[in-house]
């Protein structure tokens, strides 16, 4: 539309209808314009939606020529790099799972897979190709074409992007859980939270308040046969060496062995610093800033029980304060790679 909008449409029929002048030919006339107005906007608008994508969750799909492609070095490749287990896990779990087609079956409904790597061998390509776009078919996607002369040309390319291509494919991960969690957001919980820190996280019904006392909140989830825990803490931020390992560690089970108790009386959650050691990624793409990824076990001091944590510590440069934000699960003996994925997702939505 040009120059004015549905409203304006609208108030000059309206006009035109209360006229005793106008004729019922011109009213009619006028009906059929305002309609075609309406379909025009409406059909714009269509085109501007995309479907959602499709795929497991924590899905690869890679697609190759052939299915000795997929065996040979091409796939090891991919299934190498993608299905290294997911570090902080007490029971091994991949950080995704590689599925397969062959190219002649990439139809409608695989195009619109979420992660998709699609490899190709051109004999005469003198150098390789690659070419990726962002929802390509779908809506969160991200698909990479990569054409090499040889297998073993196409793995050194893949080489050189699989550290993007992983950090794009735990986005589009975050992004589909989100797109579940934004509907269903506890207001309740999100106030107190602004009050408190003056910031916010997309944090969904069934959630409630269990600690919020001295700048720590404990939001806690029970369900049957597990439990979900978000630890908020807010510190005076002194310098560099607060965001050391040892520091993070030792702030930690301060934070938990004050405010996060366990079954029995005298039990708390701690670190495990002996089997499952903590690790620490910076990662320079966090929403809120510039973070340190902490990934780890947590144990209960006095009782037997224990489950995977992950923590991202960002400056808040306002207020000169470091902040924490921590999800755990307990679910023993069951799989928590998705379930701890949930709880990154709900950190990764931190707004200052």
């Amino acid at each position: 539309m040009q120059n004015i909008s549905k409203f304006n449409y609208l108030r000059y029929f309206c006009a035109v209808i209360k006229s005793n002048t106008m004729k019922k030919s011109h009213i009619f006339a006028l009906i059929i314009a305002v309609a075609m107005v309406f379909a025009s906007c409406t059909d714009k608008n269509a085109e501007k939606r995309m479907d959602r994508s499709v795929g497991g969750t924590s899905e690869i799909l890679f697609v190759t020529q052939n299915d000795e492609q997929w065996e040979g070095q091409m796939g090891q490749a991919v299934r190498d790099y993608f299905e290294q287990d997911q570090l902080g896990l007490p029971q091994p779990e991949k950080m995704f799972r590689v599925a397969h087609i062959n190219l002649n079956a990439l139809n409608d409904m695989f195009k619109k897979h979420r992660n998709l790597i699609i490899g190709e061998i051109v004999p005469e390509l003198p150098n390789p190709i690659i070419e990726s776009q962002n929802n390509w078919q779908s809506e969160p996607q991200y698909a990479i074409k990569i054409k090499a002369k040889d297998a073993t040309t196409w793995v050194t390319v893949f080489d050189s992007k699989k550290e993007e291509l992983r950090s794009i494919f735990d986005s589009n991960e975050r992004a589909r859980f989100m797109d579940y969690f934004r509907p269903m957001i506890n207001t309740n919980v999100v106030e107190t939270m602004k009050t408190t820190f003056g910031f916010s996280m997309t944090v969904p019904e069934g959630y409630y308040v269990a600690v919020n006392k001295d700048y720590t909140m404990w939001l806690r989830r029970e369900e049957a046969d597990k439990s979900f825990g978000l630890i908020i803490y807010e510190l005076p931020y002194k310098s560099t060496n607060d965001l050391s390992e040892e520091r993070l560690i030792k702030v930690r089970d301060s934070i938990t062995r004050k405010y996060i108790p366990g079954p029995k009386d005298g039990s708390y959650m701690t670190t495990d610093k002996d089997f499952v050691k903590p690790v620490f990624r910076a990662v320079p793409d966090f929403p809120a800033g510039y973070a340190i990824e902490m990934r780890g076990q947590w144990n209960t001091v006095g009782e037997f029980m224990g489950g995977p944590f992950v923590s991202y510590t960002v400056v808040n440069p306002e207020h000169n304060k470091l902040v924490t934000v921590e999800g755990f699960i307990y679910y023993p003996n069951k799989a928590k790679r998705d379930l701890l994925r949930q709880l990154e997702t709900i950190i990764w939505s931190l707004k200052f």
